[in-house]
């Protein structure tokens, strides 16, 4: 149940509309079971043979008090009012007025009921969705890592929409129908305390049977679940490398795979359907077997001992067959709330998840960037796996530091530590002497630009590729100087709609230079004086790396630049060049001073170009 209240906590900034909507659940319960009440005194007119004669004049209706004492009194006093009238057809007129009445009300208040949990669910499932996409741009990158992106968008899609289905979408049945057989217990109380313990003897056996039902239900929810996010996986796999897929005619291996998960997905589906199946018919056939007890043990007594008149005892019988339904919703209800339980735990696995990079209480804002860079004695590791080793460097404001070695150093990862993608373990990161994690987030990355290999561009045109997170703020002549400096001006002005042309899913329309050149526009417009290059030329063709490797230079000029270097050529006149090598600094110095002292750089320049 803990799920499920933090479920219904997303409710909480509208709560005021919660009182409301039980207010007018419970009324129109009231009025709908006032329905069926009127049957005795309309069964006692009309078939009645006697003659009875009452004096209202000597009878005061009670005065209201909530009591089995004043519903007694009310329903005598009633009863005698209608069986006052002379003529029967007067007294069952009113009858019907009020019925009408009775009627109209229990339905008004039934839609009002409806009308407020409508806003309120609308906004649940809004608000658990927006929670969910928060949570995940304020996760480490760490996190990812360790998630398949497809299951991610499982939870946020299709979780969210079982949690609205088998959560939300019942909190009417959850809240109604438990008042409409606590409403209705009361008013068989009042007819025959009796029969009602009776009745409480025998229906719990139909509530052990349902619940067994609902504990094998959450066991094949979850299977079910769990199928669904590695199929939702599969297909985020499948669609972001279908060229390779193609290229090595893999097709039928990842066929297989998802024809395998949803074989999975239709089994754990399939013996879910069919337990919920059960948990109907089978609270349908306890609930008449409970029926049947009630009407043969309190029909004996009517019959045998006269217990009550004959009218209050059908009265009886259709208000307690009246139970049967809500008894028989709620635990289909309940059976059905499973698959939004193991969903929303699902959910709330991501919104529970740590944030391991956040700002501190006294973060620092920080505007500008005047001193240096210093890395003092640092060391990260993945899980268990020591990645960098006690790293020590001082990067001057201005200076460009190119990292170099072989794939796997650590070069990639010590980018990442300066805009705190990732926490060192030991250490500490400085900028102008003030320790990264006590610098707010927002203004130690707004000092710092990033190209890295891969090419992130999004499903939108030119322009706002290239002005993304800073459009609000920037004209067209800015947009297009940066495009300039960045090279890609040309190429830009020759696509169908100019800087309105939209680029396609991650870029597809572009080729692989004319997307590296947009997002080096990206942060020419960006302006900051810090520049982390990551490989940025690494999978491009000769002609476009030169394109691109203008631009970066163009890029870095009057800044202070970390680059990591795939091709040697292109950092040869780096104020620095620091060698890493299994997580350690091996070398550092300039391209003339490696050459004529070093064995790891020389021996990598000398392999590069035999390789050329």
């Amino acid at each position: 149940m803990n799920t499920y209240s933090r479920i219904l906590s997303f409710a909480r900034p509208f709560r005021t509309f919660l009182p409301f909507f039980f207010l007018t659940t419970l009324l129109g319960i009231v009025f709908s079971l006032l329905n069926l009440s009127f049957i005795a005194p309309v069964l006692k007119i009309l078939f009645s043979d006697q003659e009875v004669v009452v004096d209202m004049s000597q009878s005061v209706m009670p005065s209201f008090e909530f009591s089995q004492t004043y519903m007694s009194d009310m329903g005598e006093w009633l009863k005698n009012y209608l069986l006052s009238f002379e003529d029967k057809v007067e007294a069952l007129k009113l009858i019907c007025y009020v019925l009408i009445t009775s009627v109209f009300f229990a339905n008004l208040f039934t839609f009002l009921s409806r009308f407020i949990l409508a806003f309120v669910k609308a906004r649940m499932i809004k608000n658990i969705r927006v929670a969910m996409y928060t949570k995940i741009n304020k996760l480490h990158i760490g996190y990812f890592s360790n998630e398949k992106r497809g299951d991610l968008i499982s939870r946020m899609t299709n979780d969210v929409q079982e949690v609205e289905a088998s959560i939300v979408g019942t909190i009417n049945a959850m809240v109604k129908e438990p008042l409409t057989i606590i409403v209705t217990f009361v008013i068989l109380f009042y007819l025959s305390a009796e029969l009602v313990i009776f009745s409480l003897i025998v229906l719990p056996l139909s509530g052990v049977v349902i619940w067994k039902l609902t504990h094998l239900l959450r066991k094949k929810a979850k299977q079910g679940q769990d199928s669904l996010g590695k199929i939702m996986g599969t297909i985020d796999e499948t669609l972001g490398g279908l060229k390779i897929i193609f290229s090595f005619n893999a097709q039928n291996y990842f066929i297989n795979k998802f024809s395998g998960q949803n074989r999975k997905y239709e089994r754990a589906l399939r013996s879910m359907e069919y337990k919920k199946g059960l948990a109907s018919p089978i609270s349908q056939f306890l609930g008449v077997i409970v029926f049947c007890s009630i009407l043969y043990q309190g029909g004996t007594l009517v019959i045998r001992d006269n217990y009550m008149p004959p009218e209050n005892f059908l009265v009886f019988v259709l208000l307690f067959a009246n139970v049967i339904s809500p008894l028989k919703s709620l635990f289909s209800v309940i059976a059905n709330i499973q698959r939004g339980l193991i969903a929303g735990a699902r959910i709330f696995e991501v919104l529970d998840a740590k944030e391991a990079i956040f700002d501190t209480p006294d973060a620092k804002e920080i505007t500008s960037f005047n001193e240096s860079i210093q890395i003092n004695n640092i060391s990260f590791k993945y899980e268990e796996k020591e990645v960098l080793k006690g790293i020590n460097l001082n990067i001057e404001k201005g200076k460009t530091i190119a990292l170099v070695g072989a794939s796997g150093g650590g070069k990639s990862t010590f980018i990442n530590l300066i805009p705190r993608f990732y926490d060192v373990n030991q250490g500490e990161v400085l900028v102008d002497g003030n320790n990264v994690k006590n610098i707010s987030l927002n203004s130690l990355r707004s000092l710092i630009g990033m190209v890295t290999q891969d090419s992130i561009l999004f499903d939108d045109t030119i322009y706002n590729n290239i002005a993304f997170g800073i459009s609000d703020e920037v004209t067209r002549e800015q947009v297009e100087a940066a495009a300039k400096v960045a090279n890609a001006h040309d190429f830009i002005e020759k696509s169908s709609l100019g800087y309105e042309t939209s680029i396609g899913d991650r870029g597809m329309k572009l080729s692989g230079g004319q997307k590296q050149r947009l997002c080096i526009a990206r942060a020419v417009l960006k302006n900051p004086p810090i520049m982390l290059l990551d490989e940025a030329t690494s999978a491009l063709d000769t002609e476009s790396e030169k394109l691109v490797q203008e631009a970066l230079n163009k890029l870095m000029e009057n800044r202070t630049s970390i680059v990591v270097a795939h091709r040697l050529s292109t950092i040869q006149k780096a104020d620095e060049i620091v060698v890493i090598n299994d997580g350690e600094i091996v070398e550092k110095g300039t391209h003339k001073e490696l050459m004529a002292n070093s064995k790891v750089y020389k021996k990598l320049i000398e392999i590069q170009q035999i390789n050329e």
